[in-house]
Formats: structure tokens, C-alpha cells, sequence
């Protein structure tokens, strides 16, 4: 088993439970921040189960996004810890405005 397979699983089960705390929310995007920069190291089956993961959380953003509106500001947070553009997941705001096919 890689090392990397739990952060794959503990991001799979989060993303399908977006009625969480805002804060639970903020420790997600960091979960999948941190996927990212391990995301080269994958193997096949753990990208998978990461795009399926990704998926999910799209298919979940405008719930995750109301809970962690609650919380923070995604834009001053952005701003705040320089969240690369390539690290879609932490734009919310933005995804909730774009209609997912």
C-alpha cells in the first residue's frame, strides 16, 4: 500500500459528507492541497479514486461552499495563505457560479 492511499481515502469519504462544519470544510481543501503536491507520486489506481473523489466534491460545491461561507472569506483566505490559481478546489466561489455538465 502506497503511503499516499489514506490522504486519496480520507479525501474520498470527506467530500462525500459536504453537511459538515465550515471549518471541517477549510481542513478538506488543505487535505487536497496537499494531494497536489503529492498528486505525481499517485499510482493509477490512487488518481482514480482521486478524480472520482474530485467529482464528488464538484458535484457537492455549493453545499461545501455555504458551509464554509460560514466560517470564512475563501477570497481573504486565498489572499491570506497565496493559494496557487492551479488549486482549483479552494475557488468555490467561483465553481458555484459555473453550471457543471
Amino acid at each position: 500500500m502506497s503511503p499516499h492511499t489514506a490522504l486519496v481515502e480520507g479525501y474520498a469519504t470527506s467530500v462525500e459528507h459536504p453537511y459538515v462544519s465550515g471549518f471541517e470544510i477549510l481542513e478538506l481543501l488543505r487535505l487536497r492541497s496537499r494531494l497536489a503536491e503529492v498528486e505525481p507520486e499517485l499510482s493509477s489506481a490512487e488518481r482514480g479514486a482521486l478524480e472520482a473523489a474530485d467529482a464528488t466534491f464538484l458535484h457537492n460545491a455549493p453545499t461545501l461552499f455555504r458551509q464554509v461561507s460560514e466560517v470564512a472569506s475563501l477570497e481573504d483566505l486565498r489572499k491570506q495563505v497565496g493559494v496557487r490559481p492551479s488549486h482549483w478546489w479552494w475557488y468555490l466561489d467561483s465553481l458555484t457560479r459555473v453550471p457543471v455538465a
